[in-house]
């Protein structure tokens, strides 16, 4: 089953147990120490309803409530149960019936995205997972675009043509963020020593996010509070530039949001690490 929505919308890929079967799952996120649905939140799974009428999956809808690591065991699952509650309640109210359902739980803060190590990590561990088999048409096509990809360098600048696109190697970022990565110094630092060995080269910085693959929308950041994050995370290395003395008129950016994946499917968080990058594409020399 294919869906496209317009709104805020996660959609993972991982691998069920039999060949070419897959899991479609959208994320809903909650606010810290909360079970009430936000506006985003609604109009996902408005969008979610509209879809399953229009297209029905050929399989039941599992809910899944979660929560970050912050409070006690306890009062974390209490609150994701709440949360799984609240969406089965909304799915309900709205038009999907309980046959559409096959199961609520909350899982409290046992089955993290991540190491809940940051406050972005946190957020994205406030979540419901919405989950039904399906067949993809790609599940057993894992592209690795990343290992044909040029990678920024001194070397290869020298040498590149107008037109082309590189991608700044460890230029990554934290989920639902725009700020970087600590390994990113380095490779910002390189670009910046080009960007002032040659004063003629004019670039465009185009910014890239993981997992909303086929949804035509930009991602949340948590940061910013809006939904522009590939655009974020191009003015995040674009203000880098400015802020260390390159004339803003050499520059432009400009976010792609998911469009263009170096891996797919995301099987891994470090599969989603790579594609939420940053590329700058040579203008002119």
């Amino acid at each position: 089953m294919k869906i496209s929505f317009g709104v805020l919308l996660a959609i993972f890929f991982v691998l069920g147990t039999k060949a070419q079967e897959t899991k479609d799952t959208v994320l809903i996120f909650f606010p810290f120490d909360q079970s009430t649905l936000t506006h985003s939140a609604r109009r996902t799974l408005d969008s979610l309803i509209t879809a399953f009428r229009n297209n029905p999956p050929s399989a039941q809808l599992a809910i899944y409530g979660h929560c970050d690591s912050l409070g006690s065991n306890a009062y974390n699952d209490k609150l994701s149960n709440e949360r799984s509650n609240v969406v089965h309640n909304y799915l309900l109210n709205h038009g999907l019936t309980k046959t559409a359902i096959s199961e609520v739980q909350g899982h409290g803060e046992n089955r993290p995205l991540n190491d809940n190590s940051t406050p972005e990590e946190q957020q994205i561990n406030r979540r419901v997972e919405l989950i039904w088999p399906s067949k993809n048409e790609q599940s057993n096509a894992h592209i690795t675009a990343k290992d044909t990809v040029i990678e920024f360098s001194k070397e290869v600048v020298d040498t590149v043509k107008e037109g082309q696109t590189l991608r700044l190697r460890n230029i990554n970022f934290y989920g639902g963020s725009h700020q970087f990565l600590p390994e990113a110094k380095p490779a910002l630092d390189e670009l910046l020593d080009a960007m002032k060995r040659y004063p003629e080269l004019e670039i465009e910085i185009l910014g890239h996010i993981c997992c909303l693959h086929g949804t035509g929308t930009d991602g949340v950041d948590f940061d910013a509070g809006d939904r522009n994050l590939s655009i974020n995370r191009a003015r995040a290395v674009y203000d880098y530039l400015i802020e260390n003395g390159i004339d803003k008129n050499r520059m432009t950016y400009k976010g792609l949001a998911a469009t263009i994946p170096l891996v797919y499917p995301e099987y891994s968080e470090a599969d989603r690490t790579l594609n939420r990058r940053v590329e700058i594409k040579i203008v002119k020399r």
